[in-house]
């Protein structure tokens, strides 16, 4: 596993890019939410649209998933090379 230093929030993610859930920075209520959702650590994610503003919204296990803004930003992810 890479560094935390390699680590970036979902937020900061480029459309395109595939990414793996390392962490959290969010509560109990939340990090349950984004379970139900089948995003958890060790999962991979794929950026389907980030431009900057508004949701972003990402594929999980073959599914389409909106995630707001300010949700991504508790999301710690490395990018899969």
């Amino acid at each position: 596993m890479r560094q935390a230093v390699d680590w970036k929030t979902l937020s900061e993610i480029p459309e395109g890019h595939k990414v793996r859930v390392v962490g959290f920075t969010a509560g109990r209520g939340l990090k349950n939410r984004l379970a139900g959702l089948g995003i958890y650590i060790g999962q991979t994610l794929e950026v389907l649209k980030n431009v900057g503003r508004g949701p972003i919204l990402v594929r999980v296990m073959g599914r389409k998933i909106g995630l707001g803004r300010g949700e991504s930003e508790k999301i710690l992810v490395e990018e899969i090379e």
